[in-house]
């Protein structure tokens, strides 16, 4: 495969981590394809978590699957749909040769699609996801900024979410979050506009109740820039009524994150990224959740293998810097 074609197919992995999902089934205006990864991740010096760790390798692999089907229902209008789990592995000493046979269901939700119009309902991405991606695309360790409430998080149950496209550069999600319980009810927006030079700026908001604690709310905002093998993106979100927090309750919260990566003709991509998130409580001193630099070289062996390591200098008092090794297989 000539080097361009392989560059073209990595970024397209970027985006989707199904983006190499295979065909298997189409007969009659409806289609069934199947994807997901086989990844080894071993930890080193410490665990990921700045926990100390008491062997030698903390054993973080994982193994994802996922199926998608889409049918024909008029020229103007489809149907979806789409589930993926996940297992991990037993880890410790105790558990050597014991095999976990747990899968964790992380999507499954149906929908309709009318051109660049999507509406689905299920187990899902909230609407400000897209934004903390912006930051959270090659990373190992980021991600925290759709975490911190329920209604901006990712993988929610009970979402009905609608996503369009317009004018080749905006794009725009809105999702309700209808819970089982009372009072838990939530909601998030967010749009990306993408300028001709390669700029794009994304802003979200999220909100959700709480039964028993402050009501969540969540603003996030984002910038990225790509050109050629470069992309450079930050996030920034702060809100209130944060999940992570030590004590719920009253609680304002703010998070900060920065990536850069370059990948390079040889297929070889370097990446730089910091993250920063603090809790500041209404009784008690401001605390940080996480505060650490990522240093990351990935070797791309064609689209669907690559090989990495990641250091993390983890800045959190008492907590150790790790070092991951990792080889992963897209399908």
């Amino acid at each position: 495969m000539k080097m361009a074609a392989i560059a073209t197919a990595i970024t397209t992995a970027l985006v989707s981590g199904s983006a190499l999902a295979a065909e298997v089934y189409n007969s009659d205006g409806t289609s069934l394809s199947i994807g997901g990864r086989a990844e080894f991740r071993g930890d080193f010096q410490g665990k990921a978590s700045g926990a100390k760790l008491e062997g030698t390798m903390d054993n973080a692999s994982r193994f994802r699957v996922n199926v998608g089907g889409e049918t024909r229902i008029t020229d103007d209008l489809n149907g979806i749909g789409f589930y993926e789990a996940e297992q991990t592995v037993n880890n410790g000493g105790d558990n050597r040769n014991t095999g976990n046979t747990a899968f964790k269901q992380r999507y499954m939700y149906a929908g309709l699609v009318a051109g660049d119009n999507t509406v689905t309902f299920g187990k899902q991405d909230a609407a400000t996801v897209q934004i903390s991606q912006m930051s959270d695309n090659v990373s190992t360790h980021s991600g925290i900024q759709k975490t911190y409430i329920a209604a901006g998080d990712e993988q929610i149950n009970n979402a009905l979410n609608y996503s369009g496209y317009f004018m080749d550069a905006l794009s725009v999600k809105a999702s309700l979050l209808a819970a089982e319980g009372a009072d838990e009810d939530g909601y998030a927006l967010s749009g990306i506009y993408t300028l001709p030079i390669g700029i794009g700026i994304g802003l979200g908001y999220a909100a959700n109740e709480n039964p028993n604690a402050q009501d969540s709310t969540q603003f996030i905002g984002g910038l990225n820039y790509k050109w050629e093998g470069l992309y450079v993106a930050g996030t920034y979100t702060q809100g209130e009524g944060s999940k992570l927090a030590v004590l719920p309750g009253d609680n304002d919260f703010t998070g900060y994150e920065f990536v850069a990566h370059y990948l390079f003709e040889n297929n070889f991509q370097a990446l730089v990224g910091y993250q920063k998130g603090e809790i500041d409580p209404a009784v008690g001193s401001k605390y940080d959740i996480s505060d650490y630099y990522e240093l990351t070289g990935i070797y791309y062996f064609n689209s669907s293998l690559r090989t990495y390591a990641t250091y993390k200098v983890n800045n959190l008092e008492d907590a150790d810097n790790s070092l991951r090794l990792a080889l992963r297989y897209d399908f």
